[in-house]
């Protein structure tokens, strides 16, 4: 299907089977990346406003799910950055309302994350995916060209702050683009950002379509390889393309601080094992064991709807 605004569903390489959702007209975003593979930025901008009308798109949505697809997520996603529509949130609560056995993604530069509105509007979402491409500020400038306002430093801050509150799956994106941000010393300040983050996981991404500069040029495997050598003691790592890597390590978590996670997830949005999994970076076999633990020591209970077994918290 292919409407106006709802286009898919699409075989993603991170996502599955995606039915993506896009609110703002062609390359409008607050970032004009070298990698875009929807071409360069023809409106650079940091106005949030409503560039297409969400009615409409509400519409479409809604005639595409009545006939229940099989999906893995509803993606804001397209050709331009989705937080820029300052009513992102209205779709959201209308999927929770009318459509709660799909799980929604949001795919962002992560440039207005800072904002309160923005976080109350995506707060709801089951995933979200900001990209972290640069390590310094001359980095930023060559691989992200944002807005002339934005820089590298409010980013990690709006990313950072947005992690505290945030109760979904939180997944870091990083574009690695050769001879700018794969040095010894870039990943070693990519490191130290990532921590300070504290994502549930980092997705190392690398040209798979053509950029918007002739002389970008796909990462190699072994400079992917050696990425994931150099996070996965820090967090667990997914490379996606023609090397595919997934760490499955926990992130060297303790089963009583996984436990503990879960159950702050649980406590806040129903999840289901998969979700758990997707959250936490662990295989679907841990995920289900350590909900089991929690479900016999009735600390979380089990409920059966529609999309499968979900997790709460236990109430007496």
């Amino acid at each position: 299907m292919n409407g106006k605004y709802v286009f898919g569903p699409i075989p993603s390489r991170r996502l599955g089977r995606s039915l993506g959702i896009d609110l703002v007209p062609h390359k409008t975003c607050s970032n004009d990346c070298i990698y875009c593979e929807a071409g360069a930025t023809t409106l650079l901008t940091l106005e949030r406003k409503e560039y297409v009308p969400v009615d409409d798109v509400i519409r479409e949505l809604d005639a595409v799910l009545k006939a229940d697809p099989e999906l893995d997520y509803l993606t804001f996603s397209g050709a331009g950055e989705p937080t820029l529509n300052r009513r992102i949130g209205d779709v959201v609560a209308f999927v929770r309302r009318h459509y709660p056995q799909y799980r929604l993604c949001l795919l962002t530069n992560g440039s207005l994350l800072g904002d309160p509105e923005v976080a109350a509007a995506v707060k709801d979402i089951d995933l979200i995916i900001p990209s972290l491409d640069a390590s310094c500020e001359e980095e930023f400038a060559t691989i992200n060209r944002a807005q002339s306002l934005m820089s590298l430093a409010a980013l990690v801050d709006a990313l950072t702050r947005f992690r505290k509150t945030f109760t979904g799956a939180y997944w870091l994106e990083v574009f690695v683009v050769p001879g700018v941000n794969d040095s010894e010393a870039a990943i070693d300040r990519s490191r130290r950002l990532i921590a300070a983050i504290r994502p549930d996981k980092v997705q190392l991404n690398t040209l798979d379509r053509p950029g918007c500069v002739s002389w970008l040029k796909p990462a190699s495997e072994t400079t992917l390889r050696h990425f994931v050598a150099r996070l996965h003691d820090l967090v667990p790592v997914e490379a996606v393309g023609r090397f595919h890597y997934q760490s499955y390590e926990d992130a060297g978590l303790p089963e009583d601080e996984l436990k503990d996670r879960i159950v702050d997830i649980v406590s806040r949005r129903p999840g289901t094992a998969d979700d758990i999994a997707a959250a936490l970076a662990l295989s679907r076999d841990h995920a289900i064991e350590l909900l089991h633990q929690l479900s016999d020591a009735r600390i979380v209970r089990r409920t059966v709807s529609r999309r499968g077994i979900f997790y709460c918290k236990y109430a007496p």
